[in-house]
């Protein structure tokens, strides 16, 4: 299969090494697609070109996959290098993807990665994909003795490192084969990425194509879209589809269930617009206010006047996960899901009044998907007690669907224009009758993402009225 080369306009700027990047998380593809010259192209902007070393280092027009890097001589420095790797610890995560054909018997050549120091024929830490092993020196070893990669045939290869649970996998053409659990006591700094050898030995005979590098652990569903060519290290997801839980990126978790997160406790002030710059998904946090002054609502200074839905106005704070006096769970046989089945479930509560608002984009640009809508229940965890709530969701400023006096029930709710939205603000206010016992929650609040865009809008309609021809 060829490779996509639509990409190839992409602008690139030349900088030293592979951490100074726009985009944090897609740190380097190099489609090997060039012609002539010494200089690999990096398609990430401001990410590294790689440098080809050593006359054995040719472009070359393969059969099956069209232009390609070949290191068409073994035994003598032939490497391409491509800059520094970011750090690689416990509870890092990465990705490394890429095409080889590999032309020699099994050996412990270089293929990605690195063997020693780029000082010096030294050192005591190396992470190198080989033909036999995988192998992240960082204290203990790590070794992944996979079955060696036969000769003379293209194969897709990957392997990801997720530092939650401390693991690598290894995929071969998209099917994970193996995988290991392995606590790192150190962390491997200033390792170089090398492509077809070290700087000092290890050079490997075949030829590469489509290398990439994240400093996310890619789910399985992109690296078997990597592998079938029906994603690009561009379009790849770095989650996989399914839902983003907004309470667990309010306690500043990366959005997957079981969450991340902690607690969050994300407060403001009466009259202030809060923001978090730590939390790339939270915009802002804000007081409904209970005079004549609208609030703002959202970092586009959007306002909203709730005067007449809230009477106290105290600003509490949004936490993840049970936060009340009643557990919502036991009391009224409401929620039974949120607290006891954590995995599957979520809950963002706290007392009335308050009010959040998630960047949309923010969610857009680090999973690489699009977003379907929002869901939530919403609902008053101290029922048959004291007190009632109202609830108010908005999109950009509008106003989409809110309830008044809500005791003892709760709504489903299903935000559509989430998607193609960029804020998403939620408010809960004391529905201006007391304060007492004044407690909302949202149950599972989802983003609903997807590998498909949003349809376009509809066109405007035609012009109505009469029209007078001037002659």
């Amino acid at each position: 299969m060829l490779k996509n080369r639509g990409v190839a306009a992409l602008s690139v700027v030349i900088v030293t090494t592979l951490c100074a990047v726009s985009r944090a998380d897609l740190l380097g593809y190099w489609p090997l697609e060039e012609t002539s010259g010494a200089v690999a192209t990096n398609l990430v902007p401001g990410g590294t070109n790689g440098v080809l070393v050593g006359t054995g280092v040719t472009w070359m027009n393969d059969a099956a996959r069209g232009q390609v890097l070949s290191f068409g001589t073994s035994g003598i420095t032939n490497y391409v290098d491509a800059g520094i790797l970011p750090p690689i610890g416990d509870t890092t995560d990465f990705t490394w993807s890429f095409w080889a054909y590999h032309q020699d018997a099994a050996n412990s050549d270089v293929i990605l990665g690195n063997r020693y120091d780029p000082g010096a024929k030294t050192g005591s830490q190396w992470i190198k994909f080989t033909p036999t092993k995988f192998e992240c020196n960082a204290g203990p070893q790590l070794n992944m003795d996979y079955a060696d990669i036969p000769q003379n045939q293209w194969i897709h290869h990957a392997v990801v490192k997720r530092g939650s649970d401390r693991s690598f996998t290894y995929y071969r053409n998209g099917v994970a084969v193996m995988t290991t659990n392995i606590t790192l006591t150190g962390t491997a700094t200033g390792r170089p990425f090398y492509m077809g050898g070290d700087k000092f030995a290890e050079w490997w005979l075949g030829r590469l194509d489509e290398v990439a590098i994240w400093s996310d652990a890619l789910p399985a569903s992109s690296i078997a879209g990597l592998a079938e060519g029906t994603l690009t290290p561009l379009t790849a997801p770095r989650y996989p589809v399914g839902v983003f839980d907004l309470a667990d990126a309010v306690g500043g978790g990366n959005g997957t269930l079981p969450g991340t997160g902690g607690p969050g406790n994300l407060t403001t002030a009466m009259d202030v617009y809060t923001t978090f710059p730590n939390n790339p998904f939270v915009d802002g946090v804000f007081a409904p206010n209970t005079n004549d002054v609208p609030c703002i609502i959202d970092g586009a200074g959007h306002t909203y006047d709730f005067n007449a839905h809230n009477n106290a106005g105290n600003p509490q704070t949004w936490c993840n996960g049970l936060n009340m006096d009643t557990d919502p769970s036991v009391a009224g046989g409401l929620l039974p899901d949120f607290n006891g089945d954590p995995d599957n479930h979520s809950l963002l509560s706290g007392h009335a009044s308050k009010g959040i608002t998630f960047d949309l984009e923010a969610v857009r640009a680090k999973t690489g998907l699009h977003i379907e809508k929002f869901t939530a229940t919403i609902g008053d965890s101290r029922p048959k007690i004291n007190g009632s709530i109202s609830y108010f969701v908005f999109v950009d400023g509008v106003l989409v669907t809110n309830r008044f006096n809500i005791r003892d029930s709760e709504d489903v709710v299903t935000v559509t224009e989430a998607a193609t939205g960029r804020y998403l603000s939620i408010a809960i206010t004391d529905a201006n009758d007391d304060t007492i016992c004044d407690h909302g929650y949202l149950g599972d609040p989802f983003l609903h993402l997807t590998l498909t865009p949003p349809p376009p809008p509809p066109p405007p309609p035609p012009p109505t009225g009469t029209v007078f021809l001037l002659l």
